[in-house]
């Protein structure tokens, strides 16, 4: 468990998102055309909506100073080594996304929680993005099965 400030928590996630953002582009253009190329790319793109949301979120509320409990870390970001691991390796990859998005998931389920007090709008914003987060596991769950599958 981590404890931080909500604002320093804010910019954190913002950080980890712009990172894996760029990682799943990154990704995108190392594999051939098909179904996991173009998750790789949609997933960056929902991403780069994420950012807009959380960098609104930063500007537009004037942040309780409280601290919250995180149980994942928010500065945490998918380590070169696992990126490197997950090229030309799609179940790797693969397992690597579903991590990524379930921890999104938390940290922005952790983080709506903490700004309803300060905006019910943003708050849902944020509630939406996690609820996003939690689907986009479930479709790389759902081509991580297939692969296994086959």
């Amino acid at each position: 468990m981590k404890k931080m400030l909500l604002s320093s928590a804010l910019k954190d996630i913002s950080s980890r998102n712009t990172a894996i953002a760029s990682t799943y582009q990154s990704l995108a253009r190392h594999l051939p055309p098909g179904p996991l190329c173009k998750l790789a790319k949609s997933m960056a793109e929902q991403r780069l909506a994420l950012g807009k949301t959380l960098v609104e979120a930063s500007v537009v509320l004037t942040l309780p100073d409280s601290e919250i409990e995180f149980e994942v870390d928010p500065a945490s970001a998918v380590s070169a080594a696992t990126v490197a691991g997950a090229v030309g390796n799609p179940k790797v990859l693969l397992k690597m996304m579903t991590e990524a998005e379930l921890a999104d998931h938390e940290l922005l389920a952790t983080v709506a929680g903490a700004v309803l007090p300060a905006s019910i709008s943003i708050a849902e914003r944020l509630a939406s993005e996690a609820e996003s987060a939690r689907k986009r596991s479930v479709w790389v769950q759902d081509h991580l099965d297939l692969i296994n599958i086959g």
